[in-house]
């Protein structure tokens, strides 16, 4: 899922959320793309690049009512689109912050090593085939 219009099986705060990151987090030469994960006892979307070679890399976690509770974000005052450090309770974070709508806002946080090796992908299945009403 990588263009501005390709969000089949988005809510509505992560169709907007993506467009926020998908420029912000992109790397030369991989393309980006979105995927459900599951962090904790929560369903998230993660901002992942994908290499030519089809490898695929967590970046950041989309932040949702229940992550945004838990960020504790420094004082901003003319904050721009971009990273900030932060603290997810008593852990260091990176903290990607709005540029349009969501100016100053937290978006997506950088995925850090527990949550790499806690958080599991999985891919939707979206699509499914006709069943042969034959039988």
């Amino acid at each position: 899922m990588c263009g501005s219009t390709s969000a089949v099986g988005l809510e509505e705060r992560e169709r907007e959320l993506w467009v926020e990151v998908k420029e912000q987090l992109r790397e030369p030469g991989q393309l980006n793309g979105l995927m459900r994960g599951v962090l904790g006892n929560e369903e998230v979307a993660v901002v992942v690049a994908i290499e030519p070679v089809g490898l695929v890399r967590p970046l950041a976690v989309l932040v949702t009512p229940a992550i945004g509770e838990e960020l504790v974000l420094p004082e901003l005052t003319l904050a721009g689109p971009g990273p900030v450090d932060a603290y997810a309770g008593e852990y260091p974070v990176r903290v990607w912050l709005g540029k349009h709508h969501h100016r100053g806002a937290a978006v997506a946080v950088e995925v850090t090593p527990w949550m790499r090796e806690h958080l599991l992908l999985y891919a939707r299945r979206l699509w499914y085939p006709p069943r042969d009403r034959r039988g």
